[in-house]
């Protein structure tokens, strides 16, 4: 047997409420990248934790397969 639906009233419909969140402010990160041969470094700060390990994940990838060799490394910082 199927339930009778309710019809809503307006105290049912006035105690449902949506409030919009603040904006979230997400930390800085910073990605560090450094040529182990001479020892430059270069520094760039982001802000979404993804885009730096996407970073780094390239950073390592050119380092290993097309440089042939640890040259580049990559660190995360908060």
């Amino acid at each position: 047997m199927l339930a009778e639906k309710k019809m809503l009233d307006l105290d049912l419909i006035e105690t449902q409420s949506a409030v919009e969140l603040p904006d979230r402010t997400l930390p800085l990160v910073t990605i560090v990248i450094t040529n182990v041969l001479n020892n430059l470094s270069v520094e760039v700060d982001v802000r979404n934790i993804n885009v730096a390990v996407q970073v780094c994940a390239v950073v390592e990838l050119l380092s290993n397969r097309i440089l042939t060799a640890d040259t580049l490394t990559c660190d995360i910082q908060q």
